[in-house]
């Protein structure tokens, strides 16, 4: 899918209306999902090439900000699928050239689809390219800066979760609890760093940015662009205090979840100890030897019921006294 926008604010998609070729007052080019048609007809009205699919997949960073004929090539790393059970990162290429700026992607993150909702209810939007770039990342920002303090809403309640929990109660249902609070907090983990991931990789294109395009850009764009980086900045070291915060958690889970096993060794381990006394009279007295004296008094039977008994109780009495049990 190509989606246009002019610098009339005018967007076009092309799965509603097909206009070939490209208008000449075009300020932003999406390329959602390209078919090898539709990349050559941008890269004929552009005169400039489009980093492919596998381009955009490079870790080095060479490969990932460089400029070529006037345009600056940026690929990010951008948050995708943040409302569902499996949020993840897709790269996007941001080709930046004074007249217009077009994007590669082979996803759709929310921040576009706001994009184009705001067009199409006729708000304001910019009619330059390093403005819609601006608003771009204005709106990725947002979304992650939203994504983390969902996480540490999150982390509030796993909190509260965990330190009311009643370890005296070795049960199973307090294990299962435990052991659905490491596995949000994994999943949580691992949405910090796809974000931390995201918000490192936009910095560094933010930066190169404003480094190589300081001779075209708008100069009352640049402060906004700098408070961009601020922001970007100020959620990498929030991410870093989740980060943290999320390793207290689940050391503190675990070891919730030691002491209660433990409890449960120990409530064995002190049944076994009871049990001890009585087994060993039961088994002397149940030895099948021939001359056995004990066996011919006639109250010998009561009595080793009530030694029986009182072996039992015995040990119960001392643990309560040492506050064992």
């Amino acid at each position: 899918m190509v989606r246009l926008i002019t610098q009339q604010s005018q967007l076009i998609d092309w799965n509603d209306q097909k206009t070939l070729p490209f208008p000449d007052n075009l300020v932003f080019l999406d390329l959602l999902n390209p078919s090898r048609s539709e990349e050559l007809e941008a890269e004929k009205w552009l005169e400039y090439q489009l980093p492919t699919r596998e381009e955009m997949q490079e870790i080095e960073e060479s490969s990932r900000l460089y400029s070529e004929k006037g345009a600056l090539y940026m690929t990010a790393w951008i948050p995708i699928g943040l409302e569902t059970p499996d949020p993840d990162t897709t790269a996007i290429s941001f080709v930046l050239a004074p007249d217009c700026l077009t994007t590669v992607r082979y996803a759709d993150p929310h921040a576009f689809r706001v994009f184009a909702d705001q067009v199409r209810r006729q708000c304001h939007t910019p009619i330059t390219s390093d403005a819609v770039f601006l608003l771009m990342m204005e709106l990725i920002i947002a979304r992650i800066a939203d994504a983390l303090q969902n996480v540490e809403t999150d982390l509030r309640k796993i909190g509260h979760d965990v330190f009311t929990v009643d370890t005296r109660r070795a049960n199973a249902a307090i294990e299962k609890d435990l052991g659905d609070v490491v596995k949000l907090l994994g999943r949580r983990s691992s949405l910090v760093a796809n974000l931390r991931e995201s918000l490192v990789s936009i910095n560094r294109m933010l930066q190169y940015f404003l480094n190589n395009a300081a001779t075209w850009m708008r100069g009352d764009l640049a402060s906004q662009f700098r408070s961009v980086m601020r922001d970007v900045k100020s959620l990498d070291d929030y991410t870093n205090q989740q980060t943290q915060e999320m390793t207290f958690l689940l050391e503190s889970t675990l070891g919730l979840i030691n002491i209660q096993q433990n409890q449960i060794i120990k409530i064995f381990t002190i049944a076994s100890v009871l049990f001890m006394p009585p087994t060993l009279i039961a088994s002397i007295y149940g030895m099948n030897f021939k001359h056995m004296p004990e066996t011919e008094i006639p109250w010998m039977y009561p009595v080793i019921l009530v030694l029986l008994i009182l072996s039992a109780v015995a040990p119960i009495l001392y643990f309560k006294r040492r506050k064992l049990l």
